[in-house]
C-alpha cells in the first residue's frame, strides 16, 4: 500500500497526484476491510465515505479548518488521514484509539460526537467562535440522511441563515442509518435523486426564449428570483426554503467531481448543503449486500466476541414480545431506527401493522407512545439506554406526570463493549429514578424477562422501564436463587456467610462467581425502583458486610439510595460498600475491562468482600 503509507499527516494527501487518487481510495478500502473485519468496529459506513473524506482533506487546511462527523462512526478514514493509520487496529482496546471522534485523542477531531443529528448545531457554534476570534477557518458538517430524522437538525438549519453562517453541510445519502431509513424526508431525498441534479439555468432560459416571441419570457424570467425559477421549472426545494443553498445530488464515489464541487462550495457565501449519494459498504461485496450486518462488527478485544452459549437479552425480548402480540392485538412496538439491533426483526415482519420505526427520533418515539397509550393501546417503546436520555423531557412530561402506561424497554443498559463514553448505558437509572410514577425492572434470567415484561404491560398502572444489557443470559445460575420476598422480587443465593453482594441484571453472574470465591451470599433484585427499603433491610440486616455491585454511576443507584435510607433511619447493623462506574472512566476496552478498571471483576469483588 505504497500510496497509503506515504500519508503521515493530513496535508500529505494533497501531494498525491490526481491520477493516483482512485488507487489511494482502493488502498484505504482494502486497509479498512482488513482491520475492521479482524478487530471489529464500524465497517459499512466507513467504506461508503472514502472518496468524500479524501476530497475533504484535499480541499481543507486541517490546521485551521474543521470537519464535524455527525454520530462519528464514519470517521475512520479521517483518522487514517490524520496520522492514526498504524493505530487503527487498536480501536476499542484499553489503551487504543476510540471508535468515535475524540478531541483528547487528536487535535484534528474537532468535536466529540456519538449521537445523531448534532453536527450542524456544533458546526454553527464553532464557526461563530472562529469568526469572533478573527479566524477565517472553514467548518464542514458531515451527516447521514438518517440524521435528518432528528428534529435537532432542523432547529440548526433554521438558524443557519440568521447566524450569517458560511458553513458547508454535506449530506451523505445512502438511505441507511443503521436500519434502513424511514419517513417523509427519506422519501423526499429519493425524489431529488430522480430529477436532474442541477437546473441548468441557461438551457431553461433558452428553451423559454425560443417559445416566447420577442424574448419577453427571458426578460420576465431574469427578474424573478432563483427560487421562483426553480418553482417554475420543477419542484420547489426543501433546503432552499430554509435559505440554504442546495447543491447536488452528486456521485459520492467520484473523488475528482467531489473535490471540484467542494472547492467551489467552500468559497460561496452563506450556508450551503451538498447532497452526496453513496453506497454503504462500497467496495466490499458482503457489506454492500448486507450493510446492516456490517454496520458494526463485534470488537475482537471482547471476550464475548465468541458465539454466545445462551440467548441474548435483546433476542429473548424480541421473541417474547412477538409471541405476546400474537395473543393481544393491542400490543404495539415503537422503535427509533434500531430494528435489528433491538431484536425486533421478527416482530416487524409478523406484526408489521403494529410496528412503528420512527427513525432516529427518540423524543418523538416517547411522546408518540404516550399518545398511543391515551386510548388503551399497549405501547412498548424500545430504545438503547444511551439514546433514551435524549428524550428525558418527554419521559417526564408526557409519560411520568400523567402516569401513562408506556413500557420503555431499555436495551444496552449498563456498560457496553468498545464504543467509548458516548454509548454507555450507565445513566438510565439515575435519570429514570427522577421521573414521577416510574417503576424500573432489571431482569436477569429468561424467567425474569418473561415475568417482568408481562407485569410491565398488564399489571402496572403507569410507566415502567425494563432495562437489560447487551449480553447473553446466564441460565445456568437461575436455579441457585430462592425467592425471599415475593412482594418486591428479592432472591437469595446463600452460602450461609455473614457477607453479601447486592446486585441485579448483568452483575448477578459476576457476583455469583465472586461469592463462590469469597464464601459470600448474593442478594438479587429485579424490581430496582422504587425500592422497598423495609423488605430489603429485612434480608440484608443479618449480614456484617454488604457490597452493592452495579454497572451504573453512583448517583441514583440502588446502593446510593440504600445508603441514604440507612443514614436517615439510623440503621447501622451492617457496613455497606458501593461499587459503581466512575464517571471519569475512559470506557475503553470490552465489558470485562471496564468492570476490572472500576473494581467490579469477580476477583476484585471477592477481594473487597473477603
Amino acid at each position: 500500500m505504497e500510496l497509503l503509507d506515504r500519508i503521515k499527516v493530513s496535508s500529505d494527501v494533497k501531494d498525491i497526484k490526481k491520477e493516483d487518487i482512485d488507487e489511494l481510495c482502493r488502498q484505504i478500502r482494502t486497509f479498512l476491510v482488513e482491520v475492521v473485519t479482524g478487530n471489529g468496529g464500524h465497517l459499512a459506513s466507513n467504506l461508503g465515505v472514502v472518496e468524500l473524506t479524501v476530497a475533504l482533506h484535499r480541499c481543507l487546511d486541517m490546521e485551521k479548518d474543521h470537519i464535524i462527523f455527525d454520530v462519528g462512526h464514519q470517521s475512520y478514514v479521517h483518522k487514517i488521514l490524520t496520522g492514526r493509520k498504524d493505530s487503527l487496529a487498536t480501536m476499542g482496546s484499553i489503551d487504543g484509539l476510540g471508535c468515535f471522534p475524540d478531541e483528547e485523542e487528536s487535535r484534528y477531531d474537532s468535536f466529540n460526537t456519538g449521537h445523531a443529528s448534532t453536527s450542524v448545531s456544533a458546526a454553527l457554534g464553532m464557526e461563530k467562535a472562529l469568526r469572533m476570534s478573527g479566524s477565517d477557518g472553514k467548518v464542514v458538517a458531515v451527516l447521514g440522511d438518517g440524521a435528518l430524522g432528528g428534529g435537532m437538525v432542523y432547529e440548526a438549519l433554521n438558524n443557519a441563515k440568521d447566524l450569517d453562517s458560511d458553513i458547508l453541510i454535506i449530506l451523505n445519502d445512502n438511505e441507511m442509518s443503521i436500519s434502513r431509513n424511514v419517513g417523509a424526508m427519506s422519501r423526499h431525498l429519493s425524489k431529488l435523486k430522480l430529477r436532474p441534479s442541477h437546473i441548468d439555468t441557461n438551457l431553461r432560459i433558452k428553451h423559454i426564449v425560443e417559445k416566447t416571441p420577442g424574448g419577453k419570457g427571458f426578460i420576465r424570467l431574469i427578474q424573478k428570483t432563483k427560487r421562483a425559477l426553480k418553482s417554475f421549472v420543477g419542484q420547489k426545494m426543501f433546503f432552499e426554503d430554509l435559505d440554504i443553498r442546495y447543491l447536488g445530488p452528486v456521485d459520492g464515489h467520484d473523488e475528482h467531481q467531489l473535490e471540484s464541487i467542494i472547492k467551489e462550495a467552500l468559497n460561496v457565501k452563506g450556508p450551503k448543503l451538498l447532497h452526496v449519494v453513496t453506497t454503504k459498504g462500497k467496495g466490499y461485496e458482503k457489506a454492500e449486500r448486507d450493510p446492516v450486518k456490517f454496520h458494526g462488527l463485534k470488537n475482537s478485544y471482547s471476550k464475548s466476541r465468541r458465539l454466545p452459549e445462551n440467548i441474548m437479552y435483546n433476542q429473548l425480548f424480541g421473541k417474547l414480545l412477538t409471541e405476546m402480540a400474537e395473543k393481544d392485538k393491542n400490543i404495539v412496538c415503537v422503535c427509533p431506527a434500531m430494528t435489528e439491533g433491538s431484536g425486533l426483526s421478527e416482530f416487524c415482519k409478523v406484526h408489521k401493522d403494529r410496528y412503528f420505526d420512527v427513525g432516529i427520533c427518540e423524543q418523538h418515539a416517547v411522546t408518540f407512545s404516550a399518545g398511543l397509550a391515551r386510548d388503551k393501546i399497549k405501547p412498548v417503546c424500545v430504545v438503547y439506554s444511551s439514546f433514551l436520555q435524549r428524550a428525558y423531557d418527554q419521559i417526564l412530561h408526557d409519560i411520568g406526570l400523567t402516569n401513562k402506561n408506556v413500557v420503555l424497554c431499555v436495551d444496552r443498559a449498563g456498560v457496553v463493549d468498545a464504543y467509548g463514553k458516548t454509548h454507555q448505558g450507565i445513566y438510565d437509572i439515575a435519570y429514570l429514578s427522577t421521573i414521577p410514577n416510574m417503576r424500573i425492572f432489571a431482569p436477569e434470567s429468561e424467567e425474569d424477562m418473561e415475568k417482568l415484561l408481562y407485569k410491565a404491560i398488564y399489571d402496572i398502572e403507569g410507566c415502567v422501564a425494563v432495562r437489560y444489557p447487551y449480553d447473553q443470559i446466564h441460565n445456568d445460575i437461575k436455579n441457585l436463587f430462592v425467592d425471599v420476598s415475593e412482594k418486591r422480587e428479592i432472591s437469595l443465593y446463600s452460602k450461609n456467610g455473614d457477607k453479601a453482594i447486592l446486585c441485579y441484571g448483568r452483575m448477578v453472574a459476576v457476583a455469583v462467581e465472586a461469592a463462590d470465591i469469597a464464601g459470600a451470599d448474593v442478594v438479587k433484585l429485579t424490581d430496582i425502583y422504587p425500592l422497598d427499603y423495609e423488605s430489603l433491610y429485612e434480608v440484608l440486616g443479618k449480614y456484617k458486610y454488604v457490597v452493592s455491585a452495579e454497572d451504573v454511576i453512583y448517583n441514583g443507584s440502588v446502593g446510593q439510595r440504600l445508603q441514604s435510607w440507612l443514614y436517615e433511619n439510623n440503621k447501622n447493623d451492617f457496613k455497606l460498600i458501593c461499587l459503581n462506574i466512575d464517571e471519569d472512566c475512559e470506557m475503553k476496552g470490552c465489558v470485562e475491562d471496564i468492570l476490572e478498571e472500576n473494581g467490579m471483576s469477580k476477583d476484585a469483588i471477592a477481594r473487597i468482600i473477603s
